[in-house]
């Protein structure tokens, strides 16, 4: 499996730390460099792209927590594991909260070492993989919102196309007043496809049943009840119902607000 972590800096004053630190990660397949100054590790540091610095604290001229800072001046993305033997002065809370992504006592097994290492690891990866599928997700919403606009305006233009012009037509035709009532309520149908009214009503107001709904566009369009009742085939009882629930729903059953006026003035 592909490490996350390739490059080791090494930053102890004692060189025989420094030393057998970097054989051994050597030996385990890591890039590895080290520095006895850590003056001299920030120029490493600056030249090359360490994915990992391992240092020691107690250090002559800057320790380790001084070094931290200086390190996420340069780069916020190297993940570091702090060294000390002075337990009894630096706390693992103190550390961790100076920005560092694990601490080891020492003196330490070398597999301790390791195993911290691969934890972090592990955890870079994680955060690579989170990073890529935000941005994947990212993608696939913004070419979600971009096909459902064209799906919206395809939906548009067939219907301007290739249904008005024929229910223009008929409009012109030798019918009844019956049935040019529905020819206008066709045309009204499908000027509400192109629209957002009925799916944001039934959306909103999910305890609207479909009836309601069709007497809801019909009194927004400007029909009377007797009009509707015709329409859909119903009693003017029954529409005179539906016209109570629905002001009763949408919260105008104590209110002198005119219906029509609040279908077509509310954003639903």
């Amino acid at each position: 499996m592909e490490r996350e972590i390739r490059k080791v800096l090494i930053v102890d004053d004692e060189p025989d730390i420094c030393a057998m630190l970097t054989k051994f990660l050597r030996s385990s397949g890591y890039s590895c460099e080290s520095a006895t100054d850590p003056t001299k590790a920030l120029e490493a540091i600056k030249r090359n792209d360490f994915d990992l610095v391992i240092s020691d604290i107690k250090m002559a001229g800057m320790d380790g927590l001084q070094l931290l800072s200086e390190i996420f001046k340069i780069n916020t993305e190297i993940d570091t594991i702090m060294m000390t033997g002075y337990t009894g002065v630096y706390t693992y809370s103190e550390i961790i909260k100076a920005g560092a992504a694990d601490f080891i006592a020492k003196p330490f097994q070398l597999p301790e070492l390791k195993a911290k290492m691969e934890r972090i690891d592990r955890e870079r990866k994680m955060k690579r993989e989170l990073r890529e599928l935000n941005i994947t997700m990212g993608v696939l919403l913004q070419r979600s919102e971009r096909e459902k606009e064209k799906l919206g305006a395809d939906v548009v233009s067939n219907v301007n196309e290739l249904i008005l012009p024929y229910v223009e037509k008929l409009k012109n035709g030798q019918f009844s007043q019956e049935y040019r009532a529905y020819i206008e309520i066709l045309e009204m149908n499908l000027s509400e496809i192109c629209s957002p009214f009925l799916k944001n009503l039934s959306l909103k107001h999910v305890h609207i049943s479909s009836m309601e709904v069709q007497v809801a566009n019909l009194v927004k369009a400007g029909k009377r009840s007797k009009e509707i009742a015709s329409i859909l085939g119903v009693s003017l009882n029954t529409v005179m119902t539906h016209r109570y629930r629905l002001r009763s729903k949408l919260g105008l059953k104590k209110g002198k607000v005119n219906l029509r006026s609040y279908l077509n003035s509310t954003d639903f």
